[in-house]
């Protein structure tokens, strides 16, 4: 099945990255890797150790010449959810160190990517030389809508990635259908030349997860679940590899369905949102906050912008949180601009789009907008209102939706850019940057 697999790669010139998900005997301590009783056995047994070594030899046999491997994810959130895990990082140390040097006497070749612990999100002991033959290894991260979407949350890995000249690489991220922690997070990890990899590809239509397809599941599949998860009857075992094999026909391509709403977020084409707190890191003179006080949000604090709380919105110190719906922070804040203050967008649309902007305003605004250098808008922005809402959210049921702000259209643009929006004179407070393909 993989050489199948890297066969279609190189048909559609995709590159492969080969995740080894799954160690002999487990590595993580949570179900992630199939191991006995949620152990990390394999830094405990020396056989299931040499095993590992022996497998990885020989995939390096079998694979070294194929040029459409890009990388081997090595090994998914070792040392995960443990009170061991300062015992065990040094074996975990020792196990990558002496994995390389093996495979390295048969491929000298392909990238290895390693994984940090504690979901593959401390990073810490990749403080040396892991390939000394070849100097052909990164770190594999694992970062989901928990991590806070700023350049913070991946100082200490970039840190050590630019120590050790290695790249990165986010393994796996994605989870549920979060647009503007995926807008935002991503165009960070362009910004510093990091790649990553969406899970799941595939879900289940209605699951609420990022997903590039969806699929429906058979029309029996509740007898699996309705077993599995509430002790209802069990299918007998023809009736259950009956469903199993329906459901493996429901999984092929032709049969799912495209998630166009969510691929816009991702590649900043189409019709998108970026949250306007959601600005450009890099390069540093994108963005310029003139503020000489930390934000009361507690977000992006180095860039010297007021981000604000939205009308209405009082956030409970943790632990302290009223019942009710759920407010996702983030969705809440927004980004306020004085005079001579500035931030910028990145925007990959390569046909004809409109550029409009959510705000709110005491007083009129004199504003500048930008793509590429070239003047989109120069003028003034009439006072605004933010309507405070309870609505649900658009996506997510169990919280509340932003409020409501005015929308001004900025103007009509052909092809992909920067934007830089300004404040000339004046001060507003911007909740999205909205961007809309025009009808041919």
């Amino acid at each position: 099945m993989l050489d199948d697999v890297l066969d279609w790669c190189e048909t559609y010139q995709v590159y492969a990255v080969v995740d080894f998900h799954a160690a002999t005997a487990g590595q993580s301590g949570i179900p992630c890797d199939d191991g006995v009783d949620n152990g990390q056995h394999l830094y405990d047994d020396e056989e299931s150790m040499e095993r590992m070594f022996l497998l990885m030899e020989e995939f390096m046999r079998r694979y070294k010449d194929r040029w459409i491997i890009g990388a081997y994810d090595c090994i998914n959130e070792p040392i995960s959810m443990t009170p061991r895990r300062e015992e065990l990082t040094p074996k975990l140390v020792y196990f990558y160190e002496e994995m390389i040097r093996r495979c390295r006497k048969i491929d000298q070749k392909h990238l290895f990517l390693l994984n940090g612990t504690q979901f593959s999100s401390l990073t810490y002991f990749f403080d040396h030389e892991f390939d000394p033959e070849s100097h052909n290894w990164g770190i594999s991260l694992h970062a989901y809508e928990m991590v806070v979407p700023e350049v913070a949350s991946l100082a200490s890995v970039l840190r050590t990635c630019r120590e050790q000249k290695i790249c990165l690489w986010m393994g796996e991220t994605g989870g549920r259908n979060e647009h503007a922690w995926q807008t935002t997070m991503y165009e960070i990890l362009a910004e510093y030349h990091a790649g990553y990899n969406l899970w799941c590809w595939k879900t289940v239509e209605g699951a609420g997860c990022a997903s590039i397809l969806n699929f429906n599941v058979p029309d029996e599949w509740h007898l699996i679940t309705d077993y599995a998860i509430n002790g209802a009857a069990k299918p007998s075992y023809e009736h259950a590899q009956a469903i199993w094999d329906s459901y493996l026909e429901c999984l092929a391509v032709d049969k799912c369905k495209e998630n166009t709403q969510y691929h816009p977020y991702l590649l900043r084409e189409g019709n998108f949102e970026i949250p306007a707190i959601g600005y450009n890191a890099l390069p540093m003179d994108s963005h310029r906050g003139l503020s000489d006080l930390p934000n009361a949000a507690g977000y992006r604090l180095y860039d010297r912008f007021e981000l604000v709380y939205e009308k209405g919105d009082h956030p409970e110190p943790a632990g302290f949180a009223a019942p009710g719906p759920i407010k996702h922070p983030r969705d809440h804040v927004q980004l306020q601009l004085g005079a001579g203050e500035y931030a910028s967008y990145t925007i990959r649309e390569k046909e004809t789009y409109t550029v409009s902007v959510t705000y709110c305003a005491d007083k009129k605004v004199k504003v500048q907008a930008a793509i590429q250098g070239e003047t989109l808008f120069e003028g003034v922005m009439p006072p605004a209102d933010e309507k405070v809402t309870s609505d649900v959210h658009p996506y997510f049921a169990y919280e509340t939706a932003p409020n409501t702000l005015e929308r001004f259209t900025l103007g009509t643009v052909t092809g992909e850019g920067i934007l830089k929006i300004e404040v000339l004179d004046g001060c507003a407070r911007f909740g999205q940057i909205v961007i809309r393909k025009s009808e041919k």
